[in-house]
């Protein structure tokens, strides 16, 4: 008889293990997951600033032929001055020189969907109601 075992407080030894495991299982099937695992992954950093303060962000990485374009942020005091459009534009930019063809993000539906959207990215799936009263996409573009 197999026992399950509730474990009440968070275990990072745990999580680890599964993550360990999740891996062992990922390398066997699938070369790629192998061999990102020994590769360098390039990783594209942009920042503005505005009297020695980060007013604005971009952070993503390069594999398996995709920017994985994971925070782009900026901040509400200076939103409307095309901040975010020249960093998505850099970004793609150099995403492109690392040899991505498509960039893949998410978004809430509360943040910048339809600005996305204006640079040609479309949704590729959608989670209804995550978190209650939002959408959660993934979305892409071909660069």
């Amino acid at each position: 008889m197999h026992t399950i075992v509730r474990i009440h407080e968070e275990d990072e030894s745990f999580q680890q293990f599964l993550t360990g495991k999740l891996r062992e299982y990922n390398n066997v099937h699938s070369v790629h997951h192998r061999e990102i695992r020994e590769a360098v992954v390039p990783v594209v950093q942009l920042k503005i600033e505005q009297e020695g303060h980060v007013i604005a962000g971009l952070y993503g990485s390069v594999y398996w032929g995709w920017f994985d374009l994971d925070r782009l942020w900026v901040d509400s005091n200076v939103q409307g001055q095309r901040l975010g459009s020249r960093l998505l534009e850099e970004g793609e930019t150099i995403a492109r020189s690392l040899g991505a063809k498509r960039v893949k993000l998410t978004t809430f539906s509360f943040q910048a969907k339809s600005f996305y959207e204006r640079f040609g990215y479309t949704v590729a799936g959608v989670l209804p109601d995550y978190p209650p009263g939002s959408d959660y996409y993934m979305m892409m573009k071909v660069l």
